[in-house]
């Protein structure tokens, strides 16, 4: 009889935990910075698969006539 009860209770303060680590980025957010004195050297090569000659306008509040979500630029990385 102890030994169940005893079962209950550990699962169910594990259960707790766990739910308490899902639900942390939505109940508390950290603050993000970005890092001083690093800069990073973008080449963009082609936009649209076509290259690039000249200049490019840039409007990073929008894309394809979208707000971006947070202000948010979504960046796929190629090697």
């Amino acid at each position: 009889m102890k030994v169940d009860l005893y079962t209950k209770i550990v699962l169910t303060v594990i259960a707790g935990a766990l739910l308490g680590i899902l639900f942390q980025p939505y109940i508390s957010t950290q603050p993000v910075n970005a890092s001083t004195g690093t800069v990073q050297k973008v080449d963009i090569v082609q936009v649209n698969g076509r290259k690039l000659i000249d200049t490019v306008p840039v409007d990073v509040r929008k894309l394809n006539n979208h707000l971006l979500y947070r202000n948010v630029l979504p960046v796929e990385v190629k090697d």
